[in-house]
């Protein structure tokens, strides 16, 4: 873990929790956490075009063998 200057810590007044006000870095996480969203997504997607295809040959097979 890296250390952040006073300047970008603050503490939450309720909770007193200790809060960082880097936006730059707040933003480059968005940013990421939307990219890995994406992969996952399209893995998922890739898993359901497999799914299809494998489906779409054995009814290519069934239909040949008739």
């Amino acid at each position: 873990m890296t250390r952040k200057p006073a300047s970008e810590m603050t503490r939450d007044r309720h909770s007193n929790a200790v809060l960082s006000t880097d936006t730059t870095a707040l933003n480059k996480y968005k940013m990421e956490r939307q990219l890995y969203r994406k992969v996952d997504q399209l893995s998922i997607d890739v898993a359901d075009i497999q799914d299809s295809l494998a489906s779409m040959c054995e009814r290519i097979a069934k239909l040949e063998n008739k």
